[in-house]
């Protein structure tokens, strides 16, 4: 198990370019190098394949692509590496790490060793290899949550705690970059950037001070802020509430990651119910990752209002991400996204 996985999948297709917006906009799906994702392709062709009509991937890199999958010159973002739980390292509350991981051995395990310097370097050779592809931009999850948090949302940390921490990190991470990569800070529904507060949205982008930074605004997370949400067609309403809500802050938002999951039954069930966590931090952490994609499905988001959506942000970057058990699914999941995209409304032909 890899202790800094993402707790996210991919997505794959093909099809034309959209035109979603009335600018220039990128498209693109995300993609690891993980045996997972690249066992998907035969050679580079069946990626191209798959890429006829998007401009590139997003990546996340868990080790070389040995077999040269994928194509240097299209990959137009990375998403940085994540840890679910990173505060109490960051903040060096022993207690609070004994309480998660049960010893010190384990949690320099999962962090890579001790002392805040371990994440800097983590997230600065993310950068290296966003440089390395030529990426541009790079993608950073504003959150925290321990294994336990992740099931009861009882949270210890507020999210102006994990926004300002976060902020110490990437001033620090960013510090020597000369501005060319675009900085996009995704929202999660756990304490951090939730994108339900916009003096929260504001404070992260006050405190961030690389000046090349937006918002890559996640359309599922978003919707685990509301577990009374039942339908997409609720879920396309409560998004555009929340960036009513917002305002002129609506500006920083980028990028999006285009998904759906409306799992807001399971999550106050789960929050009834929390269940018995096993004795040991692998035993815990895996119950969490299985919670995690059983929250975050990351499906297609189809429903009538999602172009329009798509239109009102008019984001920079559009990126189709979804949690797919195989290749013909990643194709069947895409072709239903593209379907809602590329509609012709009667307004487009007056």
């Amino acid at each position: 198990m890899k202790h800094n996985l993402m707790i996210q999948g991919t997505m794959s297709g093909a099809g034309k370019s959209l035109p979603v917006t009335g600018q220039s906009m990128k498209t693109a799906f995300n993609l690891t190098t993980s045996s997972d994702d690249m066992d998907r392709f035969r050679s580079r062709n069946d990626l191209l394949d798959l890429l006829d009509g998007f401009d590139g991937v997003e990546l996340m890199y868990f080790g070389e692509d040995e077999r040269g999958i994928i194509p240097p010159d299209r990959v137009i973002g990375l998403h940085m590496g994540y840890f679910p739980c990173w505060l109490d390292f960051w903040n060096g509350d022993t207690d609070a790490l004994l309480r998660e991981f049960g010893d010190k051995a384990e949690w320099e395990s999962f962090f890579g060793g001790t002392g805040r310097g371990v994440l800097i370097d983590r997230f600065r050779r993310d950068l290296k290899n966003a440089h390395r592809y030529h990426a541009e931009y790079v993608v950073f999850h504003v959150s925290d949550a321990t294994i336990e948090e992740t099931f009861t949302w009882n949270y210890r940390h507020s999210d102006e705690e994990v926004i300002d921490a976060v902020c110490e990190i990437l001033n620090d991470v960013f510090r020597d970059e000369d501005g060319s990569l675009l900085l996009l800070m995704e929202n999660l529904w756990q304490p951090g950037l939730t994108f339900t507060r916009p003096a929260m949205t504001e404070r992260l982008m006050r405190g961030v001070a690389y000046p090349n930074k937006g918002i890559m605004l996640d359309t599922g997370h978003l919707l685990h802020t509301n577990t009374a949400l039942r339908t997409q067609e609720e879920g396309v309403v409560y998004i555009n509430s929340l960036l009513d809500m917002h305002g002129a802050l609506c500006h920083w938002i980028k990028g999006i990651h285009l998904n759906q999951s409306l799992t807001g039954e399971y999550c106050e069930q789960t929050r009834l119910n929390p269940p018995v966590l096993g004795k040991t931090f692998r035993e815990r952490y895996l119950q969490m990752y299985v919670h995690a994609f059983a929250v975050d499905e990351h499906r297609p988001f189809t429903c009538p209002g999602v172009r329009e959506l798509v239109e009102r942000i008019s984001p920079e970057y559009l990126t189709f991400e979804f949690i797919t058990e195989n290749g013909a699914q990643h194709r069947q999941f895409l072709a239903k996204q593209r379907a809602v995209l590329d509609a012709i409304r009667k307004d487009d032909c007056q």
